[in-house]
């Protein structure tokens, strides 16, 4: 089986998905990355060369998917926090979906309540709509002109959400998870400058940051794990996918 998780940041999968993508990885699945934003801006350090800051967590991102087992990634390479619904980026989607030929396609759930980043919601949204529409010869018809044929995706998960219907027992997997989660060494300080500013711990700023991350890879999967009935879970909200809609499973 292939999947395709389509994300708006360099960091966006570890923490929401990682162990459902390590678990799937080692049983033999091929997974594909798509990363729509070059993370450019996702720092507190005034000093930073933007342009810098696109490199590193490009690899970091590379060194998360190594850990985890996926194939491949992909960069679109939009401006961090700029990215708001446009055509020509659902396009650029579609022509990847396309290209790898995906059974399940994984995103960011555009619908949570109270997402405040733009890149989130965009992705979100554009991901889905690309994925009902990438069987469609005449959407976006210059990839048939160039010999890319259309190409059926069976299901759509949104992760980060609030609506599961889906859970995945990751409880072998958890340590993977936190791993590839803290290969983003600069999320992780910005993460522990923050928690330092704002409380005044004395704690270093790594070891903040790591704690921080740790919240967000295993206790959201402590908690998906008791709705489950199992030690570490992650939740999906699941669908089918039909000409132009989505089916609840």
């Amino acid at each position: 089986m292939r999947i395709l998780n389509i994300q708006a940041h360099p960091d966006d999968a570890e923490c929401s998905c990682g162990g459902t993508i390590a678990k799937y990885a080692l049983r033999g699945d091929e997974i594909h990355y798509l990363i729509c934003t070059k993370g450019n801006r996702g720092t507190f350090d005034v000093r930073i060369d933007i342009d810098r800051l696109a490199e590193i967590r490009k690899g970091e991102v590379l060194r998360a998917a190594q850990i985890l087992g996926v194939k491949d990634v992909r960069f679109l390479g939009e401006e961090d926090g700029y990215l708001y619904p446009d055509l020509g980026v659902r396009g650029k989607i579609i022509r990847v979906i396309r290209e790898v030929k995906p059974e399940i396609v994984m995103t960011l759930d555009p619908l949570l309540p109270y997402e405040i980043h733009p890149d989130h919601r965009t992705v979100g949204m554009l991901a889905a709509e690309a994925t009902v529409f990438s069987g469609f010869p005449h959407f976006y018809p210059d990839d048939l002109r160039q010999g890319i044929q259309p190409w059926f995706v069976r299901e759509l998960w949104f992760y980060a959400t609030r609506e599961p219907n889906y859970w995945e027992d990751i409880t072998e997997h958890i340590g993977r998870k936190v791993e590839a989660c803290y290969a983003h060494e600069s999320q992780v300080q910005m993460a522990g400058f923050q928690r330092k500013e704002v409380t005044g711990a004395p704690r270093s700023v790594e070891e903040l940051g790591k704690e921080e991350f740790r919240k967000l890879a295993v206790g959201r999967a402590e908690k998906d794990g008791r709705r489950a009935g199992v030690k570490y879970a992650e939740a999906f909200k699941r669908f089918e996918v039909r000409p132009g809609h989505l089916v609840l499973d």
